[in-house]
């Protein structure tokens, strides 16, 4: 029987954390800014995305922290997202509800190289939360978890890919021995990821 201290986890330097922010738009919703932090949380990538201020009928700046002007001359969203997709490539990617920011920027990355805060059970059930198809909230979590504010509205900025994360992968890194070895043990430690 092998126990826990005998499986192998993964070098620091191969987790990569993202997190998106998105304006809304007369066709839904486009991303504006993306944030990747490796696992002390020192920036790797802080950019906003290049959108049309045409298209766009809402900033969001409360829950995005974005306000017009900030996306002029911003690099557009095919250089922003084929520089995430080589900053990502054969790291294991770390996010909260990850497979939302997965799809804004167009990236199937592999499921086995994927850990998401929002649906590993143990963070869930700390948050009361059971059924599939709900997720804790980033900031709910970060408070329980981590005991720190996170997408404060008091601050006037909104959200900050950056902050959120750097919280998403301090509260991975408490967890992270526990989620890699229930991984590789092949437990039911994760919840579907939505259709």
């Amino acid at each position: 029987m092998t126990s826990d201290r005998e499986y192998k986890l993964p070098d620091l330097e191969d987790y990569l954390t993202i997190d998106c922010e998105f304006v809304g738009c007369k066709s839904g919703q486009a991303l504006a800014r993306v944030g990747l932090v490796n696992h002390e949380g020192s920036i790797v990538l802080d950019t906003y995305v290049y959108v049309n201020p045409e298209n766009i009928v809402d900033y969001r700046t409360s829950t995005s922290g974005i306000k017009p002007g900030d996306l002029d001359g911003a690099p557009t969203y095919e250089q922003v997202t084929s520089r995430i997709k080589d900053l990502v490539q054969g790291k294991i990617l770390v996010g909260h509800t990850l497979f939302n920011d997965l799809s804004a920027i167009g990236h199937k990355h592999p499921y086995e190289s994927f850990r998401d805060t929002a649906l590993y059970y143990p963070l869930r059930f700390k948050m009361g939360i059971k059924r599939e198809g709900e997720f804790p909230s980033l900031k709910r979590l970060a408070k329980e978890v981590l005991g720190v504010d996170i997408q404060r509205d008091d601050n006037g900025r909104g959200h900050d890919p950056i902050e959120d994360a750097r919280a998403t992968i301090a509260i991975f890194m408490l967890v992270r021995e526990d989620y890699e070895i229930d991984l590789m043990k092949n437990r039911d430690c994760v919840a579907g990821i939505p259709p």
